[in-house]
């Protein structure tokens, strides 16, 4: 007789096939999850150490270094595996600005001089990105300083060598001269010097490159002081650490200091591409091995909480869409002009904006996501069509005075006196003599002559707009080269900082 066994008290009985495998793929799954863990863990470890290498200025008002400290490397290891970031400065008001500085560091001459200054931004929504070049020759005012002007890329060390400055405030100090220039609030700053970066590169096993002009320059530095050759064909290069590094420095060569911002900004972006490659990043030894070097040869303000944002942000950013912009002084459009100033008791090639103030700069750099806007508001000024008359304080070097109105964008006749029209030599004034007046023009000038606006009724017969330019003005105009064959290349070529060390400065910018 068989017994029925009811179905709930039925046992399957497995065979051992699926035991073995089920055991093996739970014995997998067990590795895997260690692997993850233990990979993570130690990179957030390494990180953790970085940061404590080489933090030199928390923010105010963020946590202090113990507290940092206290969250361990766990945080950040857990923050990467589940995807998770904090919000970083400057992403409520839709920008993110990252000011990267290249220095020589120890055992190169002027090692405290940011050869390399460039304003990095990014769009938190549209994860667009932008990469501003400030030139080092730049002519600035050191913040907090009672009109002392060096070159910007003196300001870091002035601070460092001659007021013995921590490494903190030094660099707060360079961070606010860029924020003078270009009108940006900067967020972080990363310093890297040239050991570093020849390692950094080397790590990764060169970058490629596309080089656009053939380059052959015999005055290259050298070791001790001397000079070498360096040269490269146009096209496309594998270039080792070594070669890099002279690509991103050479200098004479065409576009000068110009094309060697370039050139760092397409460094910067083959060496991004290569960091984040599958190849780099699959390889746990080749990513702490430039953990490494960066916790040795690297200065930053971003807390180790915000690194994982900063992944984030770089692993979404389309670097070939990214806007690069170098100011200049040669171009027909330039910003900038060039001059000499005396510096520490020498004749100094300097930079200098083209107007009487950074607005241009300030305008280019808030519209470096939409450059539409600036060639839109010059069509506008256009359209109006406007008849200017200027009367210069004086009439020295009036095609000067032509020329860099040529620049703003707008075609002037000089006159020397106006009906109606009474000039101070001390004041730039602006005057609208029509009843409708042109004020895209007339604001567009009185902004970058920093100038009054005044307005006369009625009309007047030949022109729409009256500038009357101050003394100090057409001296601003009048010192400024119009071509590179003015200036004596000896002159171009006057170090920074004398042989003791001592930053050459002035004690005013006239």
């Amino acid at each position: 007789m068989r017994v029925r066994i009811p179905k709930s008290q039925h046992t399957e009985t497995k065979s051992p096939a699926k035991i073995v495998w089920r055991g093996f793929f739970v014995r997998i799954f067990v590795l895997f999850t260690v692997v993850v863990f233990g990979y993570c863990g130690y990179f957030g470890y390494k990180i953790h150490k970085l940061q404590s290498e080489i933090v030199e200025l928390a923010p105010i008002g963020e946590q202090n270094k113990d507290d940092q400290e206290a969250k361990g490397f766990m945080t950040v290891a857990k923050s990467i595996i589940k995807h998770e970031r904090i919000e970083l400065r400057g992403e409520k008001d839709g920008r993110v600005n990252i000011l990267l500085l290249g220095m020589g560091g120890e055992g190169h001459k002027g090692k405290y001089l940011t050869d390399t200054i460039m304003l990095v931004s990014i769009s938190p929504k549209t994860y667009q990105s932008a990469m501003l070049s400030i030139p080092r020759d730049l002519y600035v005012k050191i913040p907090n300083s009672t009109g002392i002007h060096t070159k910007i890329n003196a300001v870091y060390a002035y601070e460092a060598r001659n007021k013995q400055s921590s490494a903190g405030e030094s660099f707060a100090s360079i961070k606010k001269a860029v924020r003078d220039v270009t009108g940006q609030d900067v967020h972080y700053f990363v310093a890297l010097n040239f050991d570093g970066f020849k390692k950094i590169i080397d790590e990764l096993g060169g970058i490629d490159i596309e080089v656009e002009n053939d380059i052959h320059d015999s005055r290259f530095p050298g070791p001790n002081y001397s000079y070498e050759t360096f040269k490269i064909s146009k096209g496309f290069h594998h270039l080792d650490a070594e070669t890099a590094l002279k690509y991103a420095r050479v200098r004479h060569t065409k576009g000068g200091d110009f094309g060697r911002a370039k050139r760092q900004q397409q460094v910067i972006a083959a060496t991004k591409r290569k960091a984040f490659s599958l190849k780099t990043i699959a390889n746990p030894t080749k990513i702490t091995g430039i953990i490494d070097l960066l916790s040795e040869n690297l200065k930053t303000d971003i807390q180790l909480s915000e690194i994982p944002s900063f992944l984030h942000y770089a692993r979404n950013i389309n670097i070939y869409q990214t806007t690069t912009i170098v100011l200049d002084a040669w171009s027909p459009d330039s910003l900038l002009g060039s001059t000499h100033v005396e510096m520490g008791g020498i004749q100094a090639y300097v930079l200098m904006p083209r107007a009487k103030n950074f607005s241009q700069i300030y305008e280019l750099s808030e519209n470096i996501f939409d450059l539409k806007k600036i060639e839109q508001k010059k069509v506008l000024v256009e359209n109006e069509d406007a008849s200017i008359a200027v009367i210069p304080a004086n009439m020295r070097d009036q095609q000067k005075i032509r020329d860099i109105f040529k620049k703003f964008g707008h075609k002037i006749t000089i006159e020397r006196f106006l009906d109606n029209v009474n000039c101070d030599p001390q004041k730039n004034v602006a005057t609208s003599f029509t009843s409708k007046p042109k004020l895209f023009t007339l604001n567009d000038l009185a902004v970058k002559l920093e100038a009054d606006v005044a307005y006369k009724s009625g009309e007047n017969e030949n022109y729409d707009i009256a500038i009357c330019l101050s003394k100090d003005t057409v001296h601003h105009f009048e010192k400024q080269y119009q071509n590179k064959e003015e200036i004596d290349e000896k002159l171009m070529e006057e170090a920074d900082i004398s042989e003791d060390g001592k930053v050459l400065y002035s004690e005013n910018n006239k």
